[in-house]
């Protein structure tokens, strides 16, 4: 039997820089849609794609990763700042990452949205099943827990950093309404002077949010051209506007716009001497870098990992160790029914007492094989020896 394993691929900020998660962020085109193709060439796999990182977790060895890499980023040459994990170091980054232990803000919620989403996903579109499902609950289980031993939860997001960023403006404009984009306006009108938030999505009639005025994206260079900041975290894999429409929008400013770009790939490229203070998503997590006492975190989240590990590889094999039984009992039910054929009678009577024979080996196994499966699962190979089956494929 091939033991379970996850093995995962990870381009984060710092090692691997915006520019770099734009290009792989393009080439992904979305997470929907590359975790279908993957289901179609047979992988398994979880994606986790955000303004500061992507992930791609996929169930089985190396080479099913390496494969997986191939189908969703072609021949792309990959950053040098990549990192490549397995097994129990995979589970444990993954689990590190939902509690938000590699997060600039430590501990900050945003991600454990993101994450649900892309459990979502990769269930919807994935066809994600099995132990590899259960190492979401397991994630989430293990994300409270890292709060819970973290000083206190954090005051301070993504979103609050770049809502600070806005100063004293009286105006902001948020482009995007999705999981950020949602964080983002409540930062904003949390801040001291409450600002006016308008926010800006391809389909207004879903924003119900009477704090805020809504308008169709297709205005955004009016906002460019008018507010005093913009935040944008949109989802959109080409930019907002075209290099020229910003370059006019900008041109009729009068004031310096801060522009908060916390999309990936980017939203927006402005050129060097405009009139605008462009802020992206590596300069906010710049500002964002928090030193917080977590070794009782850092140590849970191991563990969880190790533990996770071990129910998996254990639950596996017991799996194996049953089925092995039930197959060894119905090999003798079948060969007890072979030596007493010849003396039975009524064309009827072999099949009523093979199904006799099965039924009371069952009722019989019952017991043992819910021991085997529950509580009994540090003893599989004892069990699996004494009913003579293997305890492996």
């Amino acid at each position: 039997m091939s033991g379970f394993t996850i093995t995962s691929i990870s381009f984060a900020y710092p090692a691997v820089s915006s520019e770099e998660r734009a290009l792989l962020a393009t080439r992904l085109r979305s997470a929907k849609t590359a975790l279908t193709l993957l289901s179609q060439h047979g992988v398994t796999a979880f994606l986790l794609s955000t303004c500061l990182r992507l992930e791609l977790v996929v169930s089985g060895s190396a080479e099913k990763l390496g494969e997986a890499v191939r189908v969703v980023f072609g021949d792309m040459a990959l950053p040098s700042g990549k990192v490549q994990r397995e097994g129990s170091s995979a589970v444990e980054h993954l689990f590190r990452i939902v509690g938000g232990l590699e997060s600039p803000v430590i501990g900050e919620r945003e991600i454990l949205v993101q994450f649900r989403q892309a459990v979502t996903d990769a269930i919807d579109h994935g066809g994600a099943d099995g132990p590899f499902i259960g190492l979401f609950g397991a994630a989430i289980a293990t994300a409270r827990a890292v709060r819970a031993e973290l000083p206190e939860d954090p005051q301070r997001s993504m979103a609050a950093i770049a809502a600070d960023l806005v100063g004293t403006a009286d105006r902001v404009a948020v482009f995007g309404y999705g999981a950020m984009g949602r964080a983002l306006t409540e930062a904003i009108l949390d801040l001291d002077h409450e600002p006016a938030v308008a926010v800006y999505v391809r389909r207004p009639e879903l924003v119900v949010d009477d704090r805020v005025s809504v308008h169709p994206l297709n205005e955004a260079a009016l906002a460019v051209s008018d507010s005093p900041a913009v935040i944008s975290a949109t989802s959109a894999k080409t930019r907002i506007l075209p290099t020229d429409e910003l370059r006019r929008a900008l041109s009729r400013r009068t004031e310096p716009l801060t522009l908060i770009d916390m999309a990936m790939p980017p939203d927006f490229s402005p050129d060097e001497g405009a009139l605008v203070n462009y802020f992206d998503i590596d300069h906010l997590a710049s500002l964002a870098r928090t030193h917080i006492v977590r070794d009782g975190a850092d140590r849970l989240v191991a563990e969880a990992a190790d533990e996770f590990m071990r129910k998996a590889v254990s639950g596996q094999r017991t799996g194996q160790v049953i089925k092995h039984i039930f197959e060894h009992a119905d090999e003798v039910v079948n060969d007890v029914v072979s030596r007493l054929a010849g003396k039975l009678t009524a064309p009827g009577d072999r099949e009523l007492l093979t199904q006799a024979a099965h039924s009371a080996v069952r009722k019989v196994l019952d017991r043992p094989v819910r021991y085997v499966a529950g509580e009994g699962t540090d003893d599989v190979g004892a069990i699996a020896a004494a009913f003579g089956v293997s305890p492996d494929a």
